[in-house]
């Protein structure tokens, strides 16, 4: 049971299982210093972890009471047979193995039927191409023309002297800096303010309003 459904043997899953399946312990009550034994109700002490906290811990039950493991006669609290028996660890469990590897190996051979045929057609196909002259024939219809276009226009260039734009341009700072000449003037003078005027009813009375006689 304790492998079945608690498969770290820890002290804490020692009393987990105690509290959810207290059938499985007759009665009996965990003890010991990590709390790995288990003292039925008539004396005997079992211990239920090998090497407790260490990496080799597992599961185990020995009788490790004075009495031996026989225990001196029938157990009064013999434990009842589960539903589960224990998992033999050297079974190797996976799925069954209902195709063998050499049936595989014929079925893949099988859908690869023709294609050595297909293979030898593709490369004869290949072969038959003359792909040199193809590409030849291409870099004379396009690469040429564009290549006499790009010599020429680079003559072209060669020919055309800049320097007479370079003059008249040089030129042009006299002609600018005259005409800046044309705007050194003076700015206008401002506005004089506007005279806000008397204030209403003229008195010394902040232009409040006569009172009603």
């Amino acid at each position: 049971m304790l492998q079945a459904f608690y498969p770290a043997p820890t002290p804490a899953s020692l009393r987990r299982a105690r509290s959810e399946r207290p059938e499985y312990f007759a009665a009996g009550v965990l003890i010991g210093h990590s709390g790995d034994k288990l003292q039925l109700p008539d004396g005997r002490i079992w211990d239920l972890i090998f090497s407790v906290g260490s990496p080799a811990a597992r599961w185990i039950a020995i009788d490790v009471t004075d009495q031996g493991a026989g225990g001196g006669g029938d157990d009064p609290f013999a434990l009842e047979e589960g539903p589960l028996v224990p998992i033999d660890e050297e079974t190797t469990i996976g799925p069954p193995l209902e195709r063998d590897f050499e049936g595989l190996v014929a079925r893949g051979l099988g859908d690869l039927t023709g294609s050595d045929d297909r293979l030898a057609a593709a490369g004869a196909a290949v072969v038959e191409v003359d792909g040199g002259a193809d590409i030849d024939r291409s870099y004379d219809e396009l690469l040429e023309p564009a290549n006499r276009a790009h010599v020429g226009m680079r003559a072209a260039l060669d020919l055309d002297d800049p320097s007479e734009l370079i003059d008249a341009t040089n030129h042009h700072d006299g002609e600018i800096n005259a005409g800046t000449g044309d705007y050194n003037e003076p700015p206008p003078p401002d506005d004089p303010e506007p005279d806000p005027g008397e204030p209403p009813n003229g008195g010394d009375d902040g232009g409040k309003p006569p009172k009603e006689l």
